[in-house]
């Protein structure tokens, strides 16, 4: 996750492995570890009653605990 080498549509339509890129949560935008931490429409409830914020960028994300973290990724079911 944190080299985003995860098992995420983006990364395995990179390798060839899927064809679609799409995140399987929202189908709204291409599925990578910053999109579903930071920005997925369907993990907003989550990321707002875990992170405290209902988006957050990179930069933002950065300063974040990492236990936090992944207790996001963990309820995401994507990881």
């Amino acid at each position: 996750m944190l080299t985003s080498h995860a098992d995420l549509n983006r990364h395995m339509a990179f390798m060839r492995i899927r064809t679609d890129a799409v995140c399987s949560l929202c189908q709204e935008d291409e599925e990578t570890v910053l999109h579903l931490l930071g920005e997925c429409n369907a993990l907003y409830a989550k990321r707002l009653s875990i992170l405290g914020s209902p988006y957050l960028s990179y930069e933002e994300l950065g300063n974040v605990h990492w236990h936090a973290i992944m207790r996001l990724a963990k309820a995401s079911r994507r990881f």
